[in-house]
């Protein structure tokens, strides 16, 4: 990957936002990274970008099977002044960027997966990971991003369950720092926006491309578990379900299509 190349997609206005892009070949995680450099007292936006993750990370303590030239592995730093509370559907909004941006690229059919998963007909493309630092009174968001590019069939078999890549997916060679340039030209505009209005004015596009809206899902948070017809997302960005008892309003867990795949571990 090439820095001078994702610098020539970028808009103007990412441009002027964004600091430098860090590049490596290999690293233990990029969000980890991120982090480390935060810690150090690195200021401003910046890009990490990795070839490949000998420490990939995903959501509920996962690995994120992250092999040489098999996936894009970026994290995007940026400081918010927002209350971490406020920040809760940012996961969200990088999804639906993260679609424009692969839709933009020529990838159609593409869904979503509450809370932060890009799908193909119910297989997993490409997860997002948002972790904050606070340092004193300054709060920043890394916004973790691993694509699958071309998944060797070991890596397949490792993650366990359903996915793709976009090899799978494209006719023509993906150009990977379009790519990232795409995603990052789409990101930055949501999210001033998301910062000045919340995420309402991003409600119908999540409901338009929720894989599960309408349909029967299980949804896991910790002990607990909620079984129900998905109703899509409300105005906050929590999920909507129609249960047993009633209406019901979540705002964390993990969504599997059925109580068997729930039983063998294995969602979407």
């Amino acid at each position: 990957m090439n820095e001078a190349l994702i610098e020539k997609h970028l808009s103007p206005e990412a441009r002027a936002d964004l600091g430098e892009v860090i590049l490596f070949e290999e690293i233990d995680s990029t969000n980890a990274e991120s982090l480390r450099l935060l810690k150090a007292g690195k200021t401003g936006s910046w890009i990490v970008l990795a070839q490949s993750q000998i420490a990939g990370r995903g959501r509920s303590g996962r690995t994120w099977s992250s092999y040489k030239g098999a996936g894009i592995y970026l994290s995007l730093v940026r400081r918010f002044t927002l209350v971490a509370d406020a920040l809760q559907s940012l996961s969200l909004v990088t999804a639906i960027s993260l679609h424009a941006a692969l839709t933009a690229l020529g990838v159609q059919n593409l869904q979503l997966k509450w809370p932060n998963d890009v799908l193909h007909e119910k297989r997993k493309l490409a997860g997002i990971l948002l972790e904050l630092h606070k340092m004193e009174s300054t709060l920043h968001v890394v916004f973790g991003v691993g694509i699958n590019l071309d998944l060797p069939a070991q890596a397949v078999k490792e993650i366990g369950r359903p996915v793709t890549d976009l090899n799978s997916l494209t006719d023509n060679e993906v150009n990977t720092e379009e790519l990232v340039a795409l995603f990052i030209n789409a990101l930055l505009p949501n999210v001033i926006n998301f910062e000045a209005t919340g995420f309402s004015p991003f409600q119908d596009d999540w409901n338009r491309l929720d894989c599960y809206i309408n349909h029967d899902i299980v949804i896991q948070n910790g002990n607990e578990r909620s079984i129900g017809k998905s109703l899509g997302v409300d105005n906050s960005g929590a999920q909507l379900m129609q249960t047993a008892t009633g209406r019901q309003t979540i705002i964390g867990g993990e969504i599997f299509p059925s109580l068997r795949e729930l039983a063998t571990g294995s969602p979407t």
